[in-house]
């Protein structure tokens, strides 16, 4: 633990010492603890986190379940890697993430399956594309991913340059990706605004785009989270899933940040009852601890030995602290849960904002989500991005973390065990701090070094 006085000295340090090209910051107050739903300043503030970094804390801080057999593996570790040792927390959390997952095969066809286990959701996405490029390539195919527009699979490796959103903030794009349109309902693609003609569109340009021999295969986010949290209309997933049938191309389900209970479903995928080849988790799955996993078949899992090998992957202290996660998922049916109270808070949020017609509701384009992967979609008819970071910055003085997305839409993913009195909250405070940034309470200078995606 850090002691008092350290904090005090550390505070104001951030610019410092740790390097920007790791980070994104919406506010300068630092925080020193957390438990639940709620984070500390240094102060003794209590801020209700909206965000639950990015998704990576679905049960919250500190929860008790989770330290309790992480403490018990740390007291007796089985080795630090799965690489080349074997160890049961692994062995037993690859089984349950392919009993978890028995959805998937290979197409239409069952198949022998195989997990792999990393870090992030970064190496999951970047490992699971290597591993079809690889496979395409002993097929003598080609190494052509089919990506989205506005889409985020990882920071850094292969992952980045077939990010959308890395690729639009100026990373090197990979040399054989396409990124195809994702449907969007508040900023179509087609001039009639239909969501039917905008789904046609979007399915088109992917079938296009799957002719010929060289894609070796499509990942997509069933719910666009970084680009913007955009959920696309029903039949998007099981249009690519045809097309990907129809020309045997292995379909990437990346379910990183909105799956695992998130969406009211155990996965994302499953609102259309699809079946993805291949399915990548990490954020929440290690309840705090970093791990990820890839769920997928043996033909494209089991290549060269060694070949996405890390020497820390599949540690069996996170792996404990997963099976802890997946057991509190499933034993208090937090999917469910989690579905109920989005449509708390999206209503919450609809109605506080009727009751202040022609103050702010004209700043509030769009009101959306499934489950807990719900957003707000700001617009204030001049600087749309710097009014969200405006906001971020104003609900972080008023006590609530939220962070925004694809420009100018506040992303509201808080735990999946938030309580109801902390969404009505929290709910509040981001209506007021809207109205306070459209009343002019901060000012550009104030946000100064301050933004995100």
């Amino acid at each position: 633990m850090v002691d008092d006085d350290t904090v005090e000295q550390l505070c104001g340090l951030d610019k410092e010492v740790i390097a920007a090209a790791g980070k994104v910051r919406f506010f300068n107050r630092p925080v020193v603890g957390g438990k639940g739903s709620e984070l500390y300043t240094p102060e003794g503030s209590a801020l209700i986190d909206f965000s639950s970094t990015w998704t990576a804390a679905g049960l919250g801080y500190g929860d008790p379940r989770i330290a309790e057999n992480v403490h018990k593996t740390l007291l007796n570790c089985p080795g630090l890697g799965i690489g080349s040792l074997i160890s049961a927390p692994c062995l037993e959390l690859a089984k349950r993430l392919l009993d978890l997952t028995d959805t998937v095969g290979y197409g239409k066809k069952e198949c022998e399956r195989r997990v792999y286990l990393g870090h992030s959701g970064s190496d999951a996405n970047d490992i699971a594309m290597r591993l079809c490029r690889a496979a395409s390539e002993r097929k003598g195919g080609g190494r052509r991913v089919l990506a989205f527009e506005h889409s985020y699979h990882g920071g850094f490796g292969e992952a980045l340059g077939l990010s959308g959103v890395q690729v639009e903030g100026g990373a090197r794009e990979d040399r054989c990706v396409t990124f195809l349109p994702y449907p969007n309902r508040t900023n179509p693609h087609v001039s009639s605004g239909n969501i039917e003609d905008e789904l046609d569109f979007c399915l088109k340009e992917a079938r296009r785009a799957a002719l010929g021999n060289d894609v070796a295969c499509l990942i997509v986010e069933p719910i666009l989270s970084d680009g913007g949290m955009i959920v696309p209309p029903d039949g998007f997933l099981s249009g690519l899933r045809s097309i990907c049938d129809e020309f045997d191309i292995p379909m990437i389900c990346d379910e990183v940040k909105v799956g695992l209970g998130r969406p009211g479903t155990t996965h994302a995928y499953q609102h259309e009852g699809i079946r993805p080849d291949i399915v990548t988790f990490g954020k929440t799955l290690g309840a705090g601890l970093p791990i990820s996993a890839i769920v997928g078949p043996a033909s494209i899992m089991d290549c060269a030995p060694g070949s996405a090998l890390l020497t820390m992957g599949g540690n069996p202290v996170c792996a404990s602290a997963a099976l802890s996660f997946l057991d509190i998922l499933q034993r208090e049916d937090l999917a469910r849960q989690a579905g109920e109270k989005g449509d708390y808070l999206e209503k919450r949020l609809r109605r506080i904002l009727s009751k202040r017609e022609g103050r702010i509701s004209r700043h509030v384009v769009d009101v959306r989500g499934r489950g807990l992967a719900r957003a707000m979609e700001l617009d204030d008819g001049k600087s749309p991005e710097r009014f969200a970071e405006k906001v971020c910055y104003r609900a972080n003085q008023l006590g609530v973390v939220v962070y925004y997305v694809g420009g100018h839409v506040l992303e509201l993913t808080p735990a999946l065990t938030i309580s109801y009195e902390q969404l009505d909250d929290g709910a509040d405070v981001i209506v007021q701090a809207i109205e306070d940034v459209a009343n002019g309470a901060i000012d550009d200078d104030e946000i100064c070094g301050f933004g995100g995606w």
